[in-house]
């Protein structure tokens, strides 16, 4: 059974920059499995760390945000590829900040960030 996201609360302090971002590409992807789980099972749930560059189209929290930054995904129950968007939370984490959010940009709405960052 799947975790719940993070309440936006408990995340939001740990992030340096919120931005609405697509993965413009996949630098650096895990490996495959050597022993992938048998056909019809399923397996950790895990995909591994991934680097990804993200093009920022708006940032919600930030400064001197560049247009093109390359993250850090986590090991983390999902994977990122070319097309993947949505708002993104960003550590501070020099040069390359890690994802923030144990489901990446598919975790909390925009709308959610904008209130929880207003309040």
């Amino acid at each position: 059974m799947a975790l719940p996201p993070e309440p936006i609360e408990e995340v939001l302090p740990s992030a340096k920059w919120v931005v609405e971002a697509n993965v413009v590409e996949v630098i650096e992807q895990p490996p495959p499995p050597k022993n992938p789980p048998p056909s019809g099972t399923t397996g950790t749930g895990k995909v591994g760390r991934q680097v990804v560059k993200l093009r920022v189209s708006r940032v919600l929290l930030g400064r001197d945000v560049p247009k093109d930054i390359v993250a850090v995904k986590p090991e983390a129950g999902y994977a990122l590829k070319a097309g993947s968007k949505g708002p993104f939370l960003l550590d501070g984490t020099r040069p390359r900040p890690n994802i923030l959010g144990r489901y990446g940009p598919d975790t909390w709405p925009v709308e959610k960030i904008q209130q929880a960052l207003a309040s």
